[in-house]
């Protein structure tokens, strides 16, 4: 894409200098201070170049400005992406500590409980284990 404005501007300078060559006579310029005569082609190519310049300076500033805020985003990509890790990492430990604590059954005090009865024992068996 910009060899193709490369070459649009190297059209439209040529016929610049067409109209610039075909018109060479002197007139005159009037300033806020004064005046001067000067040869046409001089006007023409003079504000061709004054033009382009122009272009080229709010060009360079919107690249300037564009540059500006590119840095600004990857700044704030950077640290949204350090906030992610960071919160990934915290849902990995979150979810450590979830499963640590469903795997662990609690503790049950053995005076508070009383004794566990099993299917193969029966009451009377029980009986038996407290009297001796």
């Amino acid at each position: 894409m910009g060899s193709f404005y490369l070459i649009l501007a190297l059209i439209f300078s040529l016929l610049i200098a067409i109209v610039a060559l075909a018109n060479n006579e002197t007139v005159t310029v009037s300033y806020i201070f004064g005046q001067a005569d000067v040869s046409l082609i001089l006007l023409i190519l003079g504000s061709a170049i004054t033009g382009a310049l122009a272009m080229g300076l709010f060009s360079l500033f919107r690249s300037i400005r564009t540059a500006f805020t590119f840095r600004d985003l990857r700044q704030q990509k950077d640290d949204l992406q350090k906030q992610v890790k960071s919160l990934e990492e915290e849902n990995l430990f979150l979810q450590a500590e979830r499963n640590k604590a469903v795997s662990v059954p609690e503790k049950v005090d053995e005076n508070e409980a009383g004794p566990e009865i099993t299917e193969k024992e029966t009451p009377t068996d029980l009986e038996n284990k407290k009297d001796s």
